[in-house]
């Protein structure tokens, strides 16, 4: 059995897709963005982009001024889901084990090789698949545990391969900057670099009991799990459920009619609300954020006492934590998600075969499977000019 790990990770995904199918924005400067473009956030760049500063979560007219030659593109979610599950397809012919922990990313078992050439040639022969089915790259990283696999894909980004063999680690890590690190974060960098630290090699000559004293639990047990010689492998790759389910939508202009507001969190609500019973969920938890004209976002979660399945009752929830969460000021995007999420009961199955009055919101928001993820609005959402 060989004890490996790799994590694939796509590059600039949402940016290469449009790359791949327009030949015109190749090796041109794209930033992926929502709707409302210039008044949106960045969701992808180019690496074109990246180079002159660009970044995901920035305003696009922030990253305008560090790119202004950068050519925006709205967002197409449906091919990007599309796409991604052809590679997750593509990945099932290197391992009939794997974990897909985003859209653009996984882990992949190369425990079934007995063979690490073998091993190596197939993830080569994935990639090679990837550029000629669908123009593509990605950036792997194999290693004997799943933190240094991912370390490692993120190593020599774009197209990268970076392979860390068992006894490497310690000499691979000392070349791996800290904030390279997954699960440090921006507060615990500051504070590391305080103490002199930089890399991540240097983290492992410290003392325990200074890491712990200093930093707590946490980062002690980060800094072993980067030179551990194994991982329950069985527990890493079982399927896991969701954590939560959530909608956002950022406007192309701010709204600040309380009405409309509670209009657009009902559409959200219900949204997620399909989803979840889709997938045969119930949820204990609700949460939502607002942000405002000047980018400062407020966030609300509530843990409920009783299990949320149902439109109607997501509509009196949201429209209760909007009123809770706004301050009067004008918004320019909301997001809705549940939380806490668990097996649809069958009593509250029982209950909605029961039900003789049909939910038509249900009925109305199946047309996403077919067409694009904003297919359909409530008419008083459309009849609002420029939203």
């Amino acid at each position: 059995m060989l004890d490996y790990v790799a994590h694939v990770d796509m590059d600039a995904f949402f940016a290469n897709i449009e790359q791949a199918s327009n030949p015109y924005l190749r090796g041109k400067p794209i930033i992926v963005t929502g709707r409302g473009l210039r008044h949106s956030v960045v969701t992808t760049a180019s690496y074109e982009a990246k180079g002159k500063g660009v970044r995901s979560g920035m305003p696009a007219h922030e990253a305008l001024k560090l790119c202004p030659e950068a050519i925006l593109v709205e967002a197409d979610s449906k091919k990007y889901e599309y796409v991604s599950k052809e590679v997750m397809k593509l990945l099932g012919v290197v391992s009939p084990r794997i974990l897909v922990t985003s859209i653009d990313e996984a882990y992949v078992d190369l425990s079934h090789f007995t063979n690490f050439k073998e091993a190596l040639s197939s993830l080569k022969s994935f990639k090679s698949r990837l550029m000629m089915e669908f123009g593509l790259t990605a950036s792997i990283g194999v290693a004997p545990n799943p933190i240094l696999a991912k370390i490692g894909s993120d190593f020599k980004k774009p197209d990268g391969f970076v392979v860390i063999y068992r006894g490497a680690e310690k000499k691979f890590l000392k070349n791996v900057r800290l904030e390279d690190i997954p699960g440090i974060g921006p507060h615990t960098l500051i504070k590391l670099a305080s103490y002199g630290f930089e890399y991540a090699y240097e983290l492992l000559r410290a003392s325990e009991f200074f890491l712990y004293t200093n930093f707590g639990n946490t980062l002690v047990g980060l800094v072993k799990s980067l030179v551990a010689d194994n991982f329950s492998r069985d527990e890493f790759f079982r399927y896991s459920a969701p954590k939560s389910i959530g909608h956002s939508m950022t406007f192309s202009r701010d709204v600040y009619e309380e009405e409309l507001l509670k209009r657009i969190s009902s559409f959200l609500g219900a949204k997620v609300i399909y989803r979840m019973r889709k997938k045969g969920y119930e949820a204990a938890g609700v949460s939502m954020f607002l942000k405002y004209a000047d980018f400062s976002v407020v966030r609300t979660s509530r843990r409920l006492n009783f299990p949320v399945s149902s439109i109607n009752m997501m509509n009196r929830i949201v429209h209760w934590l909007t009123k809770e969460l706004w301050s009067g000021e004008p918004v320019r995007a909301i997001g809705v998600s549940c939380n806490r999420l668990r097996a649809s009961s069958a009593f509250t199955r029982q209950l909605s075969l029961l039900n003789t009055e049909k939910d038509m919101s249900e009925v109305s928001l199946k047309p996403e499977e077919l067409f694009d993820k904003y297919s359909l609005f409530p008419a008083s959402i459309l009849a609002v000019s420029g939203l």
